[in-house]
């Protein structure tokens, strides 16, 4: 049997395995988290960006909304112009604060840290599917 191997350094071996790779925890990319800009009015609170936070999060709105309904524990509903209203009134700090909880758990990877990943419901629990490690988590749905 004829012995075709190629002996590679550490550092090429390295390399071959990142490129093969769909991302890197490290790299030069930096995720901002998005913050809520939030309006008070009379009894009611507005998140004014809702819809564009739900964009650069990469989660579908009707699910964001859910959370934030069910972490204040009011009743709430997206306007036409994509802001969501809900019945309270809460401080920015305390909008952010939950927006910043729903990223940890709903959109960062727990092995890798990246935010590219896809949010999948299967029955009761949810699956996150990050992209640049290949990572599944699943937990209970809300």
């Amino acid at each position: 049997m004829k012995n075709n191997s190629i002996n590679y350094s550490y550092e090429e071996l390295l390399e071959r395995a990142f490129s093969k790779l769909a991302g890197r925890r490290g790299s030069e990319e930096v995720f901002e988290m998005p913050r809520a800009s939030v309006l008070i009015i009379g009894g009611k609170t507005i998140i004014q960006n809702f819809k564009d936070i739900a964009r650069v999060l990469g989660r579908d709105e009707e699910l964001l909304k859910r959370y934030f309904m069910k972490e204040f524990n009011a009743p709430g509903s997206i306007n036409e112009a994509g802001q969501l209203e809900l019945k309270g009134k809460y401080g920015s700090s305390a909008v952010n604060q939950l927006l910043e909880r729903f990223i940890q758990k709903y959109v960062k990877c727990p092995t890798c840290g990246s935010v590219h990943t896809k949010l999948y419901k299967k029955g009761k629990i949810f699956i996150l599917k990050c992209e640049a490690c290949g990572a599944e988590t699943t937990f209970q749905a809300f």
